[in-house]
């Protein structure tokens, strides 16, 4: 009969049981250990990448504002230094007047030629051309202070651009003039214009400012005034251009 195995002793068994308790012992302080170290390398990394990232924008930068200082000095150095020729060439010189200078006529121009004259609006010109229509016409540029709206400063300023033709005054024939158009007559009030006509009627015949001077209610200051309109002339039917014949 053969002999039986013998199985491993005690003491073996023991020996096995402890190396294996070291080496679980072993793999666990290994493995703990591996995971701290980890979060550890992974931070160090990402200090490194973001450190490299902040020195790559300030590199960027600071080439950024070297170039931009290059092309500052580039653009200055460019710059044509002033001298007499270029300051010549960059002064603008306003052309010499050619036109005449405008000259309006007071007695025929109408209220878009009259705007042509500084100080003159819309407004002024309409109240000069009703003025003027009742006047007969301007014997005087004196006579636009009589306008509403104008100062001897504004006379004064116009003065120079303004022309006179006398002849187109309307004359105003005394002895032949109705009583309505005669009162009409801004030198003239309803009165007076009613004892002239009533003295007429009663066979004075007007030949000039000592005749007028008949009537009661006309004042020398407003015959001084009447004077450039008066025609003494018979009828109102003779040739020419009338105060009454306008009205």
């Amino acid at each position: 009969m053969g002999q039986k195995k013998k199985g491993p002793t005690s003491s073996q068994l023991l020996g096995i049981v402890w190396l294996s308790v070291a080496l679980v012992l072993i793999a666990g302080v290994v493995f703990f250990s591996s995971r701290k170290a980890v979060p550890a390398v992974q931070g160090t990394l990402a200090d490194t990448v973001g450190q490299q990232i902040l020195a790559s924008h300030e590199d960027s930068a600071y080439r950024q504002r070297r170039q931009n200082s290059r092309n500052v000095q580039y653009t200055r150095r460019q710059e044509p230094k002033k001298t007499a020729l270029t300051e010549s060439m960059y002064t603008t010189t306003p052309p010499a007047p050619t036109k005449q200078p405008l000259v309006v006529e007071l007695n025929s121009a109408d209220t878009l030629t009259l705007q042509l004259l500084h100080g003159i609006g819309p407004a002024l010109a309409r109240r000069i051309v009703r003025y003027r229509e009742r006047l007969g016409g301007f014997a005087s540029t004196a006579q636009l202070l009589e306008v509403y709206g104008f100062t001897p400063a504004l006379v004064d300023h116009i003065a120079p651009y303004l022309r006179l033709d006398t002849t187109l005054v309307k004359p105003i024939r005394i002895n032949s003039i109705g009583l309505k158009q005669l009162a009409r007559h801004p030198y003239v009030e309803y009165y007076q214009a009613r004892d002239i006509v009533r003295l007429r009627a009663a066979g004075v015949h007007f030949g000039g400012l000592d005749d007028l001077r008949a009537v009661p209610s006309m004042a020398d200051t407003t015959l001084a005034r009447l004077a450039p309109y008066l025609d003494y002339g018979d009828s109102a039917a003779s040739e020419g251009n009338s105060f009454q014949q306008s009205q």
